[in-house]
């Protein structure tokens, strides 16, 4: 009996150390989602009377719009993050929990990949026509809505047993080969494509900037092009930390025996949805 006690008390002072040492990434979390989830609404709003009261058509419309649709998905999904994080448990079942954690990753690589389209579109300067654009558009949204949404909800989250109330605990999924591996493509890829698109972007800004000055904040081109770096900023700063965390945490996974790691994790995750701040700053672009 005294021995089961001992135990007994152990187990409950480990818990209390890990439940300890979760309160400030917890606090992060938290703080983080409401931030972004505020910003991220007011910067919708405002992008979107913004382009009503322009009705440009634009290339650059077609594509804005595209990332106003991909935020406001993502902030939906935010409020239930939320409350599980100040809960301390999951109310809304499995699929929608499975949902709510395939909608950040969803989010994330199709945001990515509207920045670099933006970015390539600028440096190429191609001049295409709305009704190209926007059926190259067209196509990527049913793609993404018909194929890879239904494929990746198919096995996401579904390779592993989880408890009734507890969410975004898919860590045990790094126990199957496949998913290391392809963890680690998407993590390989976003980074070669961000460091070549940098590259190339600075590339462009050092020549155009020579090229005018000193007066080269009166020349479109270089405005165009910094405006194109911003896209690349926002990938280095939301995107970038997390894929690489993702590979340290991947690597250390079975050494994470108290979740520290699986914390941090959703950490850097939860600074992915920051991007949605970036019609705020394209507002105060637009406004100066």
């Amino acid at each position: 009996m005294r021995g089961h006690h001992c135990i007994t008390q152990q187990n409950h002072s480990s818990n209390d150390t890990v439940l300890h040492s979760s309160e400030q990434p917890h606090a992060i979390l938290i703080v983080l989602y409401i931030v972004n989830l505020a910003g991220g609404t007011l910067g919708v709003i405002m992008m979107s009377q913004q382009l009503f009261r322009r009705r440009s058509q634009s290339v650059m419309t077609i594509m804005i719009i595209s990332l106003l649709v991909l935020h406001s998905f993502m902030l939906l999904s935010i409020p239930f993050r939320l409350s599980y994080y100040l809960l301390g448990e999951w109310r809304f079942g499995r699929f929608a929990c499975r949902l709510a954690s395939a909608i950040i990753y969803l989010h994330m690589y199709a945001t990515f990949a509207v920045y670099a389209a933006i970015i390539m579109a600028r440096l190429l300067r191609l001049e295409l026509r709305k009704c190209y654009t926007a059926a190259w558009v067209a196509a990527a949204w049913l793609l993404g809505a018909l194929v890879v949404t239904p494929v990746l909800l198919s096995y996401y989250g579904t390779s592993t047993t989880h408890r009734p109330r507890e969410c975004f605990q898919f860590h045990r999924e790094l126990r199957e080969a496949h998913m290391v591996i392809t963890n680690y493509c998407l993590a390989g890829v976003l980074v070669a494509v961000c460091a070549v698109l940098t590259a190339i972007q600075l590339t462009v800004i050092y020549r155009v900037a020579v090229k005018y000055w000193p007066d080269v904040n009166s020349h479109v081109e270089f405005r165009a092009q910094a405006k194109s770096f911003f896209f690349i900023l926002v990938t280095l700063v939301c995107f970038m930390p997390h894929h690489v965390f993702r590979v340290y945490y991947i690597q250390n996974y079975d050494l994470d025996k108290d979740h520290k790691l699986l914390l941090y994790n959703e950490v850097f995750l939860a600074l992915t949805t920051m991007c949605c701040l970036d019609m705020l700053c394209f507002i105060a672009g637009i406004a100066h």
